[in-house]
């Protein structure tokens, strides 16, 4: 992309809000008919802006915003927020790709103050404010701001995203709790065959923590889970089904190799699962923990 196309499109921004400033001038929206039109000219300047500098598309959708709040549309309002928030994300990814060291968090606070408008213009029982919220809570997971919006899907995206921040914290007890909630809920319902993927997440991720834990016999924590893959050769059960068999069997081996203490054994296991696909990024650091905490 040239220098001057830059210069040109940073220009066409500049005489867009221009625009819009002299319609803000106006006292009676009916004597500014040209608002969907330069609501219109940010939204190309944004999609123009979008590949190679996000930072003035985040602005443009600002801009669209705020027409869209002008003649009342508030749906088209709530989708410009949310299109700068991203664009501000956008933004600042982009700034830690380049310059890590020097990364500013401006982005970032652009972002969230374009997501906090927009849920300023939503109901609480709105199932595109439970979304906003959860896109919030990635780049600042301690707000507090909640959606009377419930879900099966949205619960166990909230259960599974505490699970994670108690992994972060080392409170693996915490996390299994809340992994385990999800296992029950699904399981009660006998909805498995909707979360495939998630019944598979908790499946692994509960093992690995259970591994870890070393938790005694005395100490109820479903020990049939874990007996499902105390012996090799003995094929899957019902619960461990969600599992590719290539899986459930390197997990046995992980298990048994736990149990037996066999620390080489362990490290084979530990190499083969690096190479799945199947784990998560969470799930091969528990595997690594694992395998450091036994070699002690």
């Amino acid at each position: 992309m040239s220098s001057q196309y830059q210069k040109d499109l940073i220009q066409q921004y500049k005489t867009t809000c221009n625009k819009l400033k002299k319609i803000q001038r106006v006292f009676f929206k009916q004597f500014a008919p040209n608002v969907s039109e330069v609501a219109d000219e940010f939204a190309l300047l944004a999609v123009n802006f979008n590949c190679f500098l996000p930072e003035y598309a985040a602005l443009c959708y600002m801009g669209q915003g705020k027409c869209e709040k002008m003649i009342g549309n508030k749906p088209g309002e709530v989708d410009a927020l949310l299109k700068a928030a991203r664009a501000f994300r956008k933004a600042n990814e982009k700034q830690i790709k380049i310059n890590p060291e020097n990364a500013s968090a401006d982005h970032l606070e652009g972002a969230f103050r374009c997501y906090t408008q927009a849920l300023s213009r939503l109901p609480d029982d709105s199932v595109t404010k439970a979304a906003i919220i959860r896109e919030l809570k990635e780049i600042s997971p301690n707000v507090e701001i909640t959606s009377n919006f419930s879900s099966p899907s949205h619960r166990i995206w909230d259960l599974e995203q505490s699970a994670e921040e108690s992994i972060k914290i080392h409170d693996y007890v915490a996390a299994f709790e809340k992994l385990t909630e999800i296992y029950d809920d699904v399981t009660e319902r006998r909805c498995e065959a909707m979360y495939p993927q998630v019944m598979q997440r908790v499946e692994v991720t509960r093992l690995l923590l259970l591994c870890l834990l070393q938790l005694p016999p005395s100490v109820r924590y479903d020990h049939k889970f874990i007996e499902r893959y105390s012996a090799i050769g003995d094929g899957q059960q019902t619960g461990a089904s969600v599992l590719s068999e290539e899986l459930f069997f390197l997990l046995q081996s992980l298990v048994v190799s736990c149990q037996a203490k066999d620390i080489e054994s362990l490290i084979a296991v530990r190499d083969e699962l690096s190479h799945c696909k199947q784990l998560t990024g969470s799930q091969q650091r528990l595997l690594g923990e694992l395998v450091g905490k036994y070699s002690k």
